[in-house]
This record gives structure tokens, C-alpha cells and sequence, in this order.
């Protein structure tokens, strides 16, 4: 078993559509940053004055070179400002490469036309958009895995969300729907 350590990371929502993620505290135990964040979430002002969009439990290795940022980890859990889960990860994502199955059906929260905003990290913004495609469900992936050669590894990258940030309607050409999509995270994708 691997030595790791568990990061809370407090995303809180600066004007509509900017994020500030540079909050985090780290823990020896799940428990430990859960009961944390439990707590700030019935007190969301105690040091800030911006409203918590969402919190980010990442699961993070000691002793392992990491070079993806916030994508390398072990596990991740996403929770909604009120302290609920709203989706978790528990494999290894990034440079520690972890092997994606598939979700279950009961894991797939968005349909396909279902407006969602979109949580860019990297850009520090919220963006809507509308579903396209869903993640691959277990039994699809388990197909691919079966009859694929030569042998095929899906990882965190393949559990997505293929998102246009327009309606479908409006996407008339190739050139519109390529222009309007991105492969989007499961846990960056958000109720509108």
C-alpha cells in the first residue's frame, strides 16, 4: 500500500463565472479532511468572504514524482457546497496512471441535451455548456476491453463528459461541433 496523504481543496466562486482554488489543507486521513470540510461548509464565511462552489478531496502519493499538477493522485472526491458528494474517482489519475472500467449506470448524471457547468481549474472560470456523450458505462468498456487488440487501457482521461458549449442546434457544420466541444473530467461537470 502506497504512503498518501489527503488534500481538501475549497473552490469558491469570486464573481458568476470566476473560481479562487488556492485553499488547501492537507490531512493524514479521508476523515480527518471530510470533518474539516463539513465544518467550513456550515461556516462558509469564517475566513472568506467569497461563497464555496464546491470542495475537492484529492488522495495524493509521498515519495512519487508528480508532474500533472491536481491531476496526479490516487482518488479524488468531489462535494457540493453543502458538504454531499457529488461524484468521486478512486483510481489513480495523471502521471500515476490508474485503469478506468467504466461507470455504472447509477454514476452517470447528466443525460445527453442536459445543460451543466463546466469547473475549469486551469483557467480559474465556470463555463455551461450542454452534454454530447456521457462517460462509457462498465459493460461498453468491458467490451472494448475483450475485443480490442492489440490490448487497450483506458484511464481517468477516458471518464468524461464530452461537453459543446453551445446547443447542438446551433453546431450546422463539422467545423461548428469541433469547434464547440471539449472532453471534460466527470468531476468538473456540474448542475447548472
Amino acid at each position: 500500500m502506497m504512503n498518501s496523504y489527503f488534500e481538501l481543496n475549497v473552490v469558491r466562486l469570486l464573481e458568476e463565472d470566476k473560481v479562487y482554488n488556492d485553499e488547501r489543507i492537507r490531512f493524514h486521513s479521508l476523515v480527518e479532511a471530510e470533518h474539516e470540510m463539513l465544518r467550513i461548509s456550515k461556516s462558509p464565511f469564517e475566513f472568506e468572504q467569497e461563497a464555496i462552489f464546491c470542495f475537492i478531496i484529492r488522495e495524493i502519493p509521498f515519495g512519487v514524482m508528480c508532474v500533472n499538477g491536481d491531476d496526479d493522485c490516487l482518488s479524488e472526491r468531489v462535494y457540493l457546497p453543502d458538504g454531499s458528494k457529488m461524484d468521486e474517482r478512486l483510481f489513480a489519475s495523471g502521471s500515476i496512471v490508474g485503469i478506468f472500467y467504466g461507470r455504472l449506470e447509477h454514476q452517470i448524471r447528466f443525460k445527453v441535451g442536459d445543460p451543466v457547468k463546466v469547473l475549469d481549474l486551469g483557467q480559474k472560470r465556470i463555463w455551461s455548456g450542454f452534454v454530447y456523450a456521457t462517460p462509457r458505462l462498465v459493460d461498453e468498456v468491458t467490451k472494448l476491453y475483450e475485443n480490442d487488440l492489440p490490448p487497450l487501457r483506458l484511464d481517468a482521461s477516458d471518464d468524461c463528459y464530452v461537453i459543446l458549449d453551445r446547443p447542438l442546434s446551433e453546431c450546422k457544420t463539422d467545423d461548428d461541433y469541433m469547434d464547440s466541444h471539449s472532453h471534460i473530467s466527470a468531476l468538473r461537470v456540474f448542475p447548472n
